[in-house]
């Protein structure tokens, strides 16, 4: 029997104009045995206009190659909820998924995916896991397929693939400055579309730490961005970072 060690902890702040709209605390935990697997965990909260709390959890477990084994995410809302699951097996490259909806009823697809894929999920912790089993070509943008579906509540289809697009912006880390302490970053900018047309400032830019690259910032359109308030590491403290 194994037992699940954990390695990081915190918490992002979700900003519009500066001011808080969003929260999501995370851990990352690792199985204490050779090779063993990652979970990474985040409850993100959020009060929308009518009063009501949006509350999202997401579950998302790793081989120590960084491959998608299981991803569950669960929405509640008020009288509402819904629980999508994917599980993929790594020998037949079939992913299975499932959602309940709102009513309780079940839908399910099946599909094979050849390709080396990240699974999206509302979690920003998730958003850049894919570098993990495909580092950034230092010259080129890098292409990374994701799955991800458009189903909230009720069931409006399939997953589906599609394509996204990092650029690193500097061979070397950038210092920025967070609650307080400067901290040093990858700085590279997310594409959706990449062509030799793209304008790199339509770019989003995101910014990484050196801890399984989860991302310390991101600068959305619309003066939305993302930031990280607090991370523990159990080996370093974050001022140290």
């Amino acid at each position: 029997m194994s037992y699940a060690e954990k390695l990081l902890e915190g918490k992002y702040n979700y900003l519009k104009d500066g001011a808080v709209y969003s929260e999501e605390e995370f851990h990352v935990e690792k199985e204490d045995k050779s090779q063993g697997n990652y979970t990474f965990h985040s409850e993100i909260l959020s009060r929308l206009r009518t009063g009501e709390f949006l509350k999202i959890y997401v579950d998302y477990e790793l081989t120590h190659q960084f491959i998608p084994l299981r991803v569950c995410i669960k929405r509640r809302l008020g009288d509402k909820s819904s629980t999508e699951t994917y599980t993929w097996d790594i020998k037949s490259k079939n992913l299975s998924y499932e959602f309940e909806d709102t009513n309780g009823k079940r839908h399910f697809h099946e599909q094979v995916i050849n390709s080396k894929t990240a699974i999206s999920t509302p979690a920003f912790l998730t958003s850049m896991i894919m570098v993990n089993h495909r580092k950034m070509d230092p010259v080129h943008k890098t292409p990374y397929q994701v799955i991800s579906s458009s189903n909230l509540w009720d069931y409006e289809g399939p997953f589906y693939e599609n394509e996204m697009f990092l650029e690193l912006q500097s061979l070397d880390q950038v210092e920025i400055e967070l609650a307080g302490n400067k901290l040093n970053a990858t700085h590279c900018k997310m594409f959706h579309v990449a062509s030799k047309d793209t304008n790199l400032v339509q770019g989003d830019d995101i910014y990484l730490s050196k801890h399984f690259y989860i991302p310390y910032k991101a600068n959305f359109q619309n003066n939305v961005s993302i930031e990280i308030e607090s991370l523990k590491t159990f080996e370093d403290q974050f001022s140290k970072r």
